[in-house]
């Protein structure tokens, strides 16, 4: 299944991902993972499960609203401790999104160990989106 990846892709820039990344405090990558995973679903056989990405979404948000709350109230060490385990659990979720996306973005890509195109595991789970969408510009 080899495509190019700007057909299926839009290209954007990194800079701009990673600004808007830091910005919303994490959220744009969120979106972005949404778009590739919509991208993907819309033009290959590979899909990756609505359940899945509702699902990541909603523990994202969750945890996202129980850390905020929990450095609101700082004074209550508690509520912090107590938001670890959702924060632990939907970063597991955005994990296995990010390799979903990967995975797939290689394979569309056609892309093997070494290729120009290939989403080095290391590199992707430091960078995450950024690294993608440099990918996807590349290609």
């Amino acid at each position: 299944m080899k495509k190019g990846l700007t057909d299926i892709f839009e290209v954007d820039s990194v800079l701009k991902t990673l600004v808007l990344c830091v910005l919303t405090i994490g959220s744009y990558l969120i979106y972005k993972l949404y778009r590739f995973s919509s991208q993907i679903n819309e033009h290959t056989e590979l899909k990756i499960p609505n359940y899945f990405i509702l699902t990541t979404i909603i523990l994202f948000i969750i945890s996202l609203g129980s850390l905020i709350y929990g450095l609101a109230n700082i004074h209550d060490l508690s509520i912090l401790k107590s938001s670890i385990v959702i924060h632990a659990l939907s970063s597991a979720f955005d994990v296995t999104w990010i390799i979903m996306v990967r995975n797939r973005i290689n394979l569309i890509a056609g892309s093997h160990k070494g290729d120009k195109l290939w989403l080095n595991p290391f590199f992707t789970s430091i960078f995450h989106v950024m690294y993608m969408q440099h990918k996807i510009n590349q290609g």
